[in-house]
């Protein structure tokens, strides 16, 4: 009866496990190519996030080049400003 651990039964034992590894585990294999994908998503999440600020920031542009009612509202809300002879109230909550 032949034994299992034959010279050639090891050495296909032990190439199977090597390509394996290197499927797997090398820079190019399974895991790193997971890892890239999900690197790409995220990646991906920022600049889909970033061009919607993009956008937003191109209407704000606009808005501050033409719109006097949005210029004038912040005006009054961010820089606390009033026009001439208009009187400001504080309110004081207790």
């Amino acid at each position: 009866m032949k034994s299992f651990f034959t010279l050639t039964n090891l050495l296909m034992v032990l190439i199977v496990a090597g390509c394996l590894s290197l499927i797997f585990f090398s820079d190019r294999g399974l895991i790193s190519l997971w890892a890239l994908k999900k690197e790409k998503l995220e990646i991906q999440k920022d600049i889909n996030s970033l061009r919607n600020q993009i956008a937003m920031l191109e209407k704000e542009e606009e808005k501050l080049k033409f719109d006097e009612k949005y210029i004038e509202r912040i005006a009054r809300e961010k820089f606390k400003m009033v026009k001439p002879g208009e009187r400001v109230f504080k309110v004081v909550e207790d």
